[in-house]
């Protein structure tokens, strides 16, 4: 078990050699709170062997696999590892069984995507732009401007710019071929990105640049404000990137190594955007539940506001009726007393008198008031 308080755990050499061949790597690390990426780390640390790629398709198809043997191996400080839970319980995601399928059908030696020395019939989304790149002008970075190269979430160098294009070519086609839809998707800006079961992720390529001092920064014969701090320099070195805000615990970039270039990594990346796919659907269903909840609630206040203003309605209905009606009782008692006075006074009082079409007057106004009568 993780220690509540500093969420690690202790594995044994042997240990993790059987997990790993018990059940595919992304489950194992799932189990123990961390990335695809920090596991491979440690069973090359222990020296355990991993499962190569197609081995758990192997074993789904029924074709005989054995796993590699853990090699001998007497040095104490590899023995036993520490593994740090990275991933938080809650950003944990249940992935279907859909996914699941697509994952392990993708790292399957017949789906292997490879980039082609040469781009020839590029996709829609770049063959339009490019003659423009190839002459484009660059920023102060020295990465590629024009041209919507940025739309499509492509930094990089006009040294880089080839190769950059044969990877995505290559990325969009896989993508499509797949059953997803790759494209400018409408969002805070319109950006590169594609659907996966209906949830949109955006996904870009970039460069990475070395900043160093300027040869300027301290160029005397320049006034300070002129003198730029810094150039930056292309290093060759490309990442594919994820961009999904919210979404933690997950891989969502991949780079150029050093024995392996990126080009080999776009299996890897697909898998990257159907678990972020799953992420997003995930946090998307929450907040959908979340707002239905919300709304319900709203409703029931709502109701229960409503309730309370007819209730008081009829209270105060009630009070009025019950006001009225003594007022009347009030008002009746008053002109029996006057027509009372009257006649002892002058005696029968005349049909059509003044006093006479007072008290029917009267009458009808307590008449008015008695809820009674007048219900």
């Amino acid at each position: 078990m993780f220690n509540d308080h500093l969420q690690t755990k202790t594995v044994q050499r042997q240990a993790l050699y059987e997990q790993v061949w018990a059940q595919p790597m992304t489950k194992v690390a799932k189990e123990y709170g961390i990335s695809n990426v920090a596991l491979a780390k440690i069973c090359k640390k222990l020296n355990v062997p991993c499962p190569w790629r197609g081995y758990w398709r192997r074993r789904e198809t029924g074709k005989s696999v054995k796993p590699l043997p853990l090699p001998p191996n007497s040095d104490p400080t590899r023995q036993v590892a520490a593994i740090h839970r990275t991933i938080r319980p809650d950003a944990l995601v249940q992935m279907s069984e859909d996914a699941l399928q697509r994952i392990n059908t993708e790292q399957t030696a017949e789906r292997k995507i490879e980039v082609p020395d040469r781009l020839t019939s590029p996709h829609h989304l770049l063959k339009v732009h490019l003659e423009e790149w190839r002459s484009a002008k660059v920023d102060d970075y020295g990465a590629i401007w024009s041209g919507d190269i940025r739309q499509l979430n492509i930094r990089v160098s006009p040294k880089s710019l080839a190769r950059a294009l044969r990877i995505m070519d290559t990325l969009f086609k896989a993508l499509e071929a797949r059953g997803h839809q790759v494209g400018i998707q409408e969002g805070y800006q319109r950006s590169l990105g594609v659907r996966i079961d209906g949830e949109p992720i955006e996904f870009g390529l970039e460069e990475r640049f070395q900043r160093i001092a300027h040869p300027d920064q301290n160029n005397p014969r320049l006034e300070s404000w002129m003198r730029k701090r810094y150039q930056y320099i292309p290093t060759s070195s490309l990442v594919l990137k994820i961009v999904a805000w919210g979404i933690d615990g997950l891989q969502k970039s991949w780079s150029d190594g050093k024995t392996a270039k990126l080009e080999t990594c776009l299996n890897d990346f697909i898998v990257g955007l159907l678990k972020v796919a799953e992420a997003v659907k995930a946090r998307r269903l929450k907040q959908e539940q979340e707002e239905q909840l919300r709304r319900e609630a709203e409703r029931r206040r709502q109701e229960e506001a409503q309730k309370r203003q007819e209730e008081l309605a009829r209270r105060q209905a009630l009070e009025h009726e019950a006001t009225n009606w003594a007022k009347a009782q009030q008002l009746r008692a008053y002109l029996a007393a006057v027509k009372d006075r009257l006649h002892a006074k002058h005696g029968e009082i005349e049909l059509g008198s003044h006093a006479d079409q007072w008290l029917t007057w009267a009458h009808q106004h307590a008449d008015r008031l008695d809820p009674l009568i007048n219900e």
